[in-house]
This record gives structure tokens, sequence and C-alpha cells, in this order.
């Protein structure tokens, strides 16, 4: 019977131990499989903190970002919770309402700027000095007013460090930004209160338009640049998913905005898990918008940018592929080739650079041209979006520097510049309709 006994345990203990041994080895490949996901998808429910420090081993899960940040939110001021609640925005800590608040802000301060150009563009060839004399001090009051908001902004950042958490890196950078922006106001500022627009008022006119010229300027970089935080701390809190559709479209151009072209990235990696199917991405630079700003004003530059955003979604295939334009900044835009390589995404975009040389904006009764300098890159297996970007930028930047108005391509080995066969593209003239 001892015998029958022990043999009994035996068996069993073999069939514990044979159990135990498939189920670790089941837990291992499952581990496997997790790390092999992780590695090729870094938007995804599985890891989308990544991009908070991308080169980081040490990224802060899922967890501990959440309750951090939700730790925060107690700092967050009043008049801020009342500014966010009226346009229907939630946020979850002190970092991310900032970044919403001076998003909001620095669009009100573009309009009164933009406002104030209005009129200087308005007066005849012979403005009156006391007329410039109001415009000027309404000019100084509202950069004024606008740098008492910079200044409260940075101040509530730098007074709640300790309920930063793991934002407190971009707190500090936002506050740097602001900082710099405070400076090129201030010189603005000097600048305008030196000039004499009593001897010479159409000399006054004219400098004063140049500075409020910078100072837009200033604003569409502020406004980005929040919208790259805005980004970032999205991608940390594993949160793109639920950014609402209608904050993934641009209201100028009606295409796809940064927030959309994220959410282009994160649904095709989420349904690309192994990141096995070729994509390729365009960024292009309007090269002279800028100059057409100071000529004609923001407001028409609006005009004209809707006009280009329209016939850049209409130079798209959409017979093949999966095409996605969207405006990334002010004077940017990214072309997504799904399912396309490098080569044929450059075929396609220097089609369309041909087709933008070709065609005139008529704007105020005078033809303009729009033309870009455009970088294209091929998105590698454990490509995140801000790597894409940084190689994109770098690309357009050469292209830049080789003269412009051409196309430079990183294919892995930085950017080289391409020699495009001359396609046969149709010209035309677009009428920029009144707003």
């Amino acid at each position: 019977m001892l015998w029958v006994f022990l043999s009994g345990m035996m068996l069993a203990n073999l069939g514990i131990g044979f159990g135990l041994a498939l189920y670790l080895r089941q837990v291992v490949d499952e581990g496997r499989a997790v790390v092999a996901f992780d590695s090729h998808q870094d938007t995804t429910e599985v890891d989308a903190s990544r991009e908070l420090s991308c080169e980081s081993a040490n990224a802060p899960t899922q967890t501990t970002v959440r309750a951090r940040a939700i730790a925060s939110i107690d700092a967050i001021p009043p008049e801020y919770i009342g500014m966010l609640q009226g346009e229907s925005i939630v946020a979850n800590s002190l970092v991310e309402a900032s970044a919403e608040v001076l998003r909001l802000e620095v669009g009100k301060y573009r309009d009164a700027l933009i406002e104030i150009d209005n009129q200087l563009r308005a007066m005849d060839d012979s403005p009156d000095s006391g007329l410039l004399e109001v415009i000027t001090v309404e000019l100084e009051d509202l950069n004024r007013d606008w740098l008492n908001k910079q200044a409260e902004a940075a101040s509530t950042l730098d007074s709640n460090q300790d309920a930063l958490g793991e934002y407190s890196d971009i707190g500090g950078s936002l506050n740097m930004v602001l900082m710099e922006q405070a400076a090129q106001i201030e010189t603005t500022i000097s600048n305008i209160e030196q000039f004499d627009l009593s001897s010479d008022p159409a000399d006054g006119r004219r400098r004063l338009l140049q500075e409020i010229s910078r100072l837009i300027d200033l604003a569409h970089d502020l406004r980005d640049k929040m919208q790259d935080t805005l980004l970032t701390i999205l991608r940390a809190e594993r949160r793109l998913a639920d950014i609402d559709r209608k904050m993934q479209f641009d209201g100028l151009t009606k295409l796809h905005n940064r927030n959309g072209l994220e959410v282009v990235f994160y649904e095709w990696w989420r349904a690309d898990i192994r990141r096995e199917r070729i994509v390729s991405v365009g960024l292009l630079d309007i090269d002279n918008l800028r100059k057409i700003n100071e000529r004609f004003g923001a407001l028409a530059g609006d005009r004209l940018l809707a006009e280009f955003g329209r016939l850049l979604g209409e130079l798209i295939r959409k017979d093949r592929g999966f095409d996605i334009v969207a405006r990334s900044t002010g004077q940017q835009f990214v072309i997504f080739f799904g399912d396309t390589g490098p080569r044929n995404a450059t075929s396609s975009v220097e089609r369309i650079r041909q087709t933008l040389e070709a065609t005139r904006f008529n704007l105020d009764g005078e033809d303009v041209e729009m033309m870009v300098s455009i970088g294209i890159t091929e998105v590698v297996a454990d490509d995140t979006t801000t790597k894409v970007t940084k190689r994109l930028e770098k690309a357009m930047r050469v292209a830049k520097r080789n003269g412009r108005n051409c196309t430079v391509i990183d294919e892995g080995n930085g950017p080289a510049p391409i020699t495009p066969p001359e396609y046969k593209v149709v010209g035309r003239t677009i009428n920029v309709e009144e707003r």
C-alpha cells in the first residue's frame, strides 16, 4: 500500500510540475509577444507613453502618469477651469490646463492684432498722424495686456512646481517659451515707442505694419508650441483615441490638423501592430508666405491658405492607397502616404510641387505664387511621430538651403536632393474669394 501511495504522489507531482511548466512557458511566450508588440507599436494602449521621453528606458507607467497628473488638478486656477468649461475642454493637469488656456488666449490676441493690422491697411497713402497715435496706443495696450497674461501663466506654473509631477520638465519648457516671447514682445513695444509718427506718417504706418507682422509670427509660434505640448501629454496619458473628431480638423483649411495627423498615425499603427505595412510622409513648407502676409495682411494670408489647402486636398490621389493631407502648422502641410514607399511618395509630391509652381492665386486682383520646399521620408518600424517629424524638418531645411521650391528625400542615410522628371501638369488660376 505504501508503495502505491508513494507512486501516486510521484505521479501527482509530475502532473503538477508538467502543468506548471506549461503555464510558465505560456507566460514567457505572452511576455515575448508583449515585448515584440511594444517594440513596434508605441501609440497603442500597451505603451503610448514612449513619446513623452522617446529615448528613455524608464518612461513612466500609465498608472504613475495618471496619478501624478490628477494630483495637480487642485492647482488649476478657478478662472482657468471656467474658461476651459466654456470651450468644453477638460484638462487633467495644471500643465495641460495652462497650455490649453494659452492656446485659446493667443488666438484672441492674434485676432486683435489682425484687427489693428486691417485698420492700418485701410488708410490711404497719407495717413493721419493723430489716428496713427491712437492706433499705436491701442497696440501697446494690447501687448501689455498679453504680457500680463503670459506672466500670470508663468507665475502659476512656477509657484506650483511640486504639483507638476511627471510634467515638471514640460512646465519648465513652457516657462522658457513664455520668457522668450515676452522678451521679443518687449523689444517690439520699445521699437514702436521710438517711432516718430508726426514727421513722416506714411513711414510710421509702414513700420507699424512690419512690427505687427512680427507679433503675428510670434503668436503663430506660441500656438504651435502649445499644440505640441498638448500632444505630448495626450500621448503620455494614452488619450489619442479620445480626441474629439471635431478637434481633429483645421477650421481654416478643413483638412486634418496636428491632432488629426497624430490620430492617423495612432490608428494606422494600432491596425498594423508589427509595422509590416510601408508608410511614407511628406512635409510641404510654403516658401513665401511671410512676404505675402507682410504685403497683403494676415487676413488675406488666411484666405490664401484656405484655397491652398483645398487645392492640396484635390491633388492627392484618391483611387488607391491611403493618402491624407494635414495642416501641421501655419504654413506647413503633411501628406501621409499609406502603403507607399518613399520613391513613389516622392513622385507624388513632385507632381504636386510642379502643379503648385504652375498655379496662380488671384488675391485682391493680383496674381500670387505659392511654391513649396518639400521633405520626404519613409516611416520605419521603430519610429515615433516625433522621430518622423524631426527627419522631415531636417530634409525640408535642406530643400530651403538648396534654393527652395524643390524636394529632398531621406531614405535612411540623411537628406538628399532629387532630380525629378518633368511632369505634364496643368496650370490654373484660382480666385481667392473674400471671407
